[in-house]
């Protein structure tokens, strides 16, 4: 029996790293159901007249963005990095991560201002942000370049 442990073991760990939560991805562990090659899709930017696919996390506070749609939302720019828009009204945070280190493309919510932030640079780990989607990553030069007041509108798509 004791020949057998080993292999056991061998089996034991090989399940354990398959049984990962489906839909989880290790570009985002925090959101499950995106990632950053996932197709976006099921919502629509249209930034300055240019629309852009657009998909929503799986998670409470991505729901809650939801049922808000459709918005239009006044953008600025914030250091170089993210557009930001502030929301009608906090979305909910029970349920989410207390952080985020978003990435290229997410569509995050930075709770403690209730802004909806549009990422094309890389920002680091924050405390109180929730990565509510991603936009089409074609489109991140284009979004960064945008000046401040450009007008987006948020819909299904």
């Amino acid at each position: 029996m004791t020949a057998l442990r080993p292999w056991v073991l061998l089996v034991a760990v090989g399940l354990a790293a398959c049984s990962a939560e489906p839909g989880r991805s290790s570009a985002h562990p925090e959101t499950p159901g995106l990632s950053a090659s996932a197709p976006v899709g099921d919502l629509r930017l249209t930034v300055d007249g240019r629309d852009v696919g657009a998909g929503l996390a799986d998670n409470p506070a991505a729901r809650d963005l939801a049922g808000l749609l459709p918005l239009r939302l006044s953008f600025r720019d914030l250091n170089g990095v993210e557009k930001i828009a502030r929301l009608p009204r906090p979305l909910t945070t029970d349920g989410v991560p207390g952080g985020s280190d978003p990435e290229v493309a997410d569509i995050g919510y930075y709770a403690p201002t209730s802004d909806l932030v549009l990422y094309y640079g890389d920002v680091g780990f924050y405390d109180g942000i929730v990565n509510v989607g991603r936009f089409d990553a074609e489109a991140v030069e284009w979004i960064g370049s945008r000046p401040d007041g450009a007008a987006v509108t948020i819909e299904r798509g």
